[in-house]
């Protein structure tokens, strides 16, 4: 029984040197204490910076998914999360899962000026046969509200399909692959594939879970990045992230 214990002892030590060895200024940085939402917010605010992509702040709002929320917040974000469906048969962006009546058009409608705000549209079921289909449509979007381009992010975890988004005018922005369901042995395998996707794309961004920080330094460095930070994570940032240049913006779950 106590051979079990010490070489169960060993193999954890083994993971925490082999992940200390990958990136140990990354390690030190990541254990910073935490900066408190409120503290976040005013921190952010305070910098007033407009990066390359004309971002003056890098804190946006996740899941606004209805009008009310989108109105009620407007004033306190510069840019804002939505999950969007296409729906081919009605030619509209559904907002949500795909279940619901409400559309972009619905969202974009609650103020007559948009001009200042960025959304990041997380598109759910972009794929080759409706690509084109989507850009065509979300052009039009913007013509009809009056918006740049380039202040919609279009995020979806295949890269390959985004190109014409980009070239287009748009932002975009791969999503980092999920490993949750990934075994163990096929976590490098996942990775490899996923740095292959990024460099054979003109995407401007790589983002994902802030757990995922440490993996999404190492395999993209220097690389611009967006993180959502939400759940149990909501109500802390670590400041360490939140003030590197590679990070363009940190989503996040008003607590």
């Amino acid at each position: 029984m106590l051979k079990k214990l010490l070489l169960a002892a060993a193999a954890l030590y083994g993971v925490w040197a082999v992940s200390v060895h990958m990136n140990d200024k990354l390690m030190r940085g990541y254990f910073m204490a935490p900066l408190k939402f409120k503290d976040l917010v005013a921190e952010d605010n305070m910098s007033e910076r407009e990066g390359s992509f004309g971002f003056k702040s890098k804190i946006w709002l996740y899941g606004v998914n209805s009008p009310e929320k989108l109105a009620e917040n407007f004033n306190k974000y510069d840019g804002f999360e939505i999950d969007v469906v296409y729906n081919e048969k009605e030619r509209a962006f559904l907002v949500g899962r795909g279940s619901g009546k409400v559309t972009l058009d619905d969202m974009f409608a609650v103020k007559p000026d948009l001009s200042g705000k960025f959304f990041w549209l997380d598109v759910k079921n972009i794929d080759f046969n409706n690509q084109s289909e989507i850009l065509k449509e979300l052009i039009a979007l913007t013509g009809r509200n009056i918006m740049h381009k380039s202040h919609l992010v279009v995020v979806s975890p295949n890269a390959e399909y985004l190109d014409d988004f980009a070239a287009s005018g748009f932002l975009t922005c791969f999503r980092f692959p999920s490993l949750y369901r990934v075994k163990r042995g096929d976590i490098r395998k996942v990775l490899e594939a996923a740095v292959e996707k990024y460099k054979n794309s003109t995407v401007d961004f790589i983002c994902g879970d802030v757990r995922y920080f440490n993996f999404m330094d190492f395999y993209f460095p220097g690389a611009p990045k967006m993180y959502q930070n939400t759940g149990r994570e909501a109500k802390n940032i670590n400041p360490y992230i939140l003030k590197r240049s590679d990070t363009s913006v940190v989503l996040n779950q008003e607590p």
